[in-house]
């Protein structure tokens, strides 16, 4: 792993072809983007990466990188479930899904079509729900 222009990159071989996606960590989630697309891991981050990246704002998703919003697919009121796409944002000439990171209710949604978003930016507020609602 390197550290270039405050942005940090993944040295890797697979096949025998060399890659050096960008290396994003927010939370539990490992985002890594290349010129073949973009793929996010999961994972409990160890201790040793847990500064190379900010963490994201609490209760919402945040943007990975710097970019534009192409299309916003939720809005106030919606309930997701985790890894449900909520936005896809154009950024390195690539789009990226945005996806909730837990299941909830969209509070808020803080970026419009065409919005320019900043890399950590909160995208939406989510609330998680109180349990199963009576009815």
């Amino acid at each position: 792993m390197e550290v270039e222009g405050g942005a940090s990159f993944l040295h890797c071989s697979v096949n025998g072809v060399k890659s050096r996606p960008k290396l994003v960590i927010l939370d539990d989630t490992v985002h890594l983007f290349s010129m073949e697309g973009s793929t996010e891991v999961s994972v409990s981050v160890p201790k040793y990466l847990a500064g190379v990246s900010g963490s994201g704002a609490q209760g919402g998703a945040v943007a990975p990188m710097t970019g534009t919003i192409e299309k916003v697919l939720v809005k106030a009121g919606d309930t997701v479930t985790a890894g449900d796409p909520l936005m896809v944002m154009i950024a390195m000439k690539m789009e990226h899904t945005i996806r909730a990171p837990k299941s909830g209710v969209i509070k808020k949604v803080f970026f419009n079509e065409g919005s320019q978003a900043n890399r950590h930016a909160a995208l939406v507020e989510l609330e998680e729900e109180e349990g199963e609602a009576e009815g």
